[in-house]
C-alpha cells in the first residue's frame, strides 16, 4: 500500500471537521508539491491512519497550526513558514548546518521568545559556526550536539528530540550528494540515511506538535533527488509517530515502568531514574529548590555513568537550568 492511499487533501478552510482516526496533518506553503508526489508514491508499512493534507500562503500557516492543536493533530509543514509559539513554556530542536544562533534562522526567531524552555542545536557542523555562538548555547545550558558526535552515537540525539515540541528540519544540512537542489549546498553534512534516522527520533516523541522541513529549492519534477530525499525524511517521521507511546510513563505504574535511585554516596545527591522497559526509554529526576521535581529524557548511558559513581553532565546541566532560573 502506498501512502497515496491515506493522504487526503482537506481545504484549508474545512481543516477543523473531524476526520475519524486522523492524527497528522501536512501543511505545504507554494515550494513543497514535488515532495508531496514523492511522499505519495512511497509505501507505507507502520502508519496507516489517515493523514490531512492541506496547503496555504505562508502568511495562513499559524492559523491552521493552531486549528490542528486544537484537534490534537501532529502538524508538519513543508516549506518556509514564521514560527510562532503560544503563551505556554515550549521546548524547540533544530536540525541545520550550523548554530549561529545570534544571526540565523531558524535560531533567532525561536531564542527570541521567552516561554522557551529546552533548546537544542543538533548535528551542526563546526566549521560553519562562530564559536562564540557555540559558548553562547553552552552559557544559557541549551543542548549542542555536534555532527562528529552524533556520528560517533547517534542515540545522543534521541532524547534532544524527545523533550521538544517544536521541531525544525533545514535540508540544507545534508551533504550536497544527498541533497544538490537546496539554497546553500555543501560538499560535507549529514548523510540521507542519518537524517532519516533523526527524523524517526523525531516521530517517536510523544512532545511534538511542529515539525518543519524547509531549505528546498522547488523545481518542476518530482524526481529530482532532494524531493525524494526530504519524502524519504517525512516518511521515517511518519514511522515514528506510528509507534510512539502517546501515555505518560511517568504517571503509569506497572512492571515496564522501574523507578531506580543511585545513591553517590555520602556527601553526594542521590539521583533517581525512571526506565520503560517497553520503549526502552530513560528519564532523569531533577530535584527544584522549591522541592518539586522535574523529569528530563536522557540515555541508560547516563544511568551507567551514575552507577560508576560519576554525576552525569546531562544532570548537572539541568540542574544548573532549573535551579538558577537560566533563560533567554
Amino acid at each position: 500500500m502506498q501512502l497515496q492511499s491515506i493522504i487526503h487533501y482537506v481545504p484549508n478552510n474545512q481543516l477543523a471537521i473531524e476526520y475519524p482516526g486522523a492524527q497528522v496533518a501536512i501543511i505545504g506553503t507554494g515550494s513543497h508539491k514535488p515532495i508531496i508526489h514523492a511522499l505519495c508514491l512511497l509505501h507505507v508499512h507502520q502508519y496507516v491512519t489517515p493523514i490531512l493534507y492541506t496547503e496555504c500562503p505562508e502568511s495562513e500557516v499559524n492559523n491552521l497550526i493552531n486549528v490542528c492543536l486544537k484537534r490534537n493533530l501532529t502538524t508538519i509543514i513543508v516549506g518556509n513558514a514564521r514560527f510562532a509559539p503560544g503563551d505556554e513554556s515550549f521546548s524547540a530542536a533544530v536540525v541545520a548546518p550550523s548554530a549561529n544562533v545570534k544571526t540565523q534562522e531558524p535560531y533567532k526567531s525561536i531564542l527570541e521568545f521567552p516561554q522557551l524552555d529546552i533548546f537544542s542545536a543538533i548535528a551542526f557542523q563546526t566549521y560553519h559556526t562562530a564559536s562564540d555562538d557555540i559558548s553562547w548555547l553552552d552559557e544559557h545550558l541549551y543542548e549542542a550536539l555536534r555532527l562528529g558526535a552524533f556520528r560517533e552515537h547517534q542515540a545522543l540525539a534521541e532524547p534532544l528530540f524527545r523533550e521538544s515540541h517544536h521541531i525544525f528540519f533545514d535540508l540544507n544540512a545534508l551533504r550536497a550528494s544527498d541533497a544538490p537542489e537546496t539554497k546553500m549546498p555543501s560538499p560535507n553534512g549529514l548523510y540521507a540515511e542519518e537524517m532519516c534516522q533523526l527524523a524517526a527520533f523525531a516521530g517517536r516523541s510523544p512532545k511534538l506538535q511542529t515539525f518543519r522541513l524547509f531549505g528546498y529549492i522547488p523545481t518542476l519534477s518530482p524526481q529530482t533527488l532532494t524531493a525524494q530525499t526530504a519524502a524519504q525524511v517525512l516518511w521515517h517521521l511518519l514511522e515514528g509517530i506510528a509507534v510512539r507511546n502517546q501515555k505518560n510513563v511517568l504517571q503509569t505504574t506497572g512492571p515496564h515502568v522501574k523507578r531506580i535511585i543511585v545513591d553517590m554516596g555520602e556527601n553526594g545527591q542521590a539521583i533517581e531514574f525512571v526506565n520503560d522497559t517497553i520503549t526502552g526509554f530513560w528519564w532523569l529526576q531533577i530535584p527544584l529548590t522549591n522541592g518539586a521535581r522535574r523529569v528530563v529524557a536522557c540515555l541508560s548511558d547516563d544511568y551507567h555513568c551514575a552507577c560508576r559513581q560519576e554525576i552525569p553532565v546531562r544532570w548537572v546541566r539541568y540542574f544548573q537550568k532549573f535551579n538558577s532560573g537560566q533563560n533567554i
